[in-house]
Formats: C-alpha cells, sequence, structure tokens
C-alpha cells in the first residue's frame, strides 16, 4: 500500500470505560471494515488503558478524557487522552505488542514524538469540539457537564 494515499476509516463510539477514577469515552477505529464486528471488551480496555493511566487524577487533572484502539493497516495502537487545567489535553500513544502465547500489551512507540495519525486527528478534533461545546462554553465541569461531554460522541468513517 502507498503510505500517500487516503483511504477512510470507520470509527465505532463505545461505551465508556473507568480507569482509576476517570471517565473515558472510548472509540475503535478500523483500516479494514470488514473488521468492524471485533469490537473490544471495556474490561480490554479498562485494563490497558490502566497501564497508562496507572494512579488516581492529580490536581488539575479532569476525570474525563477519551481512548481510541486503532486496528491500523502496519499495527493496533491505543492512544489515551485526559483533559487538563480545563483546555489542555494529556496524550499517550501505545502501540500493541503481541507475546507468543497471543496476549497483547500496549507499549510506549520507538517514535515517541508521535501523537496521532491523520485518521485519530480527526476523532482528537471532535473531543476538542465537545470539550469546548459542553464543558469550557458552559464556564463549568460539574456532574452536569462532564456527562453532557461523555455524552457527545462521534461514529462514521474519518
Amino acid at each position: 500500500m502507498n503510505p500517500l494515499t487516503y483511504t477512510p476509516r470507520l470509527v465505532k463510539a463505545l461505551p465508556p470505560v473507568h480507569v482509576n477514577g476517570r471517565a473515558l469515552k472510548a472509540y475503535a477505529m478500523f483500516a479494514d471494515p470488514e473488521r468492524a464486528g471485533e469490537l473490544p471488551k471495556p474490561e480490554f480496555l479498562e485494563g490497558h488503558a490502566a497501564t497508562v493511566l496507572s494512579r488516581s487524577p492529580e490536581p488539575g487533572d479532569h476525570a474525563a478524557g477519551f481512548l481510541i484502539l486503532h486496528r491500523g493497516a502496519e499495527g493496533t495502537y491505543l492512544l489515551v487522552s485526559q483533559w487538563y487545567d480545563a483546555d489542555m489535553l494529556k496524550h499517550w500513544v501505545r502501540g500493541a505488542v503481541v507475546d507468543a502465547e497471543g496476549n497483547t500489551a500496549f507499549e510506549p512507540l520507538p517514535q515517541r514524538d508521535l501523537i496521532a495519525c491523520v485518521w485519530e486527528l480527526e476523532v482528537v478534533r471532535f473531543e476538542r469540539d465537545a470539550w469546548v461545546n459542553t464543558v469550557l462554553a458552559r464556564g463549568s465541569d460539574d456532574r452536569a457537564a462532564i456527562d453532557a461531554y461523555l455524552e457527545t460522541t462521534f461514529s462514521g468513517w474519518v
């Protein structure tokens, strides 16, 4: 496949997962839309997100964010993002490593400066807009605002 070729990818919103005091919107993204029926179980997402968010939220952290499990053409990636200090985003990218027994772990990428691919950035853009419209525009991060944020999801082609 030519890396300069753009082919849309399917994104499916999943139920939020809860990780060490945080609620994370969850998305599955597929380079091969025929694999779209292979949705990850919440326990799988929670377990792997917990390896990134291993502690409770720290001062300035919001207890809300999102994750993307991207079953890409060249590998599977887990992106975990958490809102911080009102208008900033903490972000971690991990790549899947499968051992001889078939167990999956997500480890930091060798290219540690990467933040997302063009398809993932569309979900990040959507999440930016959702955070602005449901939390920042209200001027509050109370339960109603966070619930509105968690209920605002994207599914479709990017």
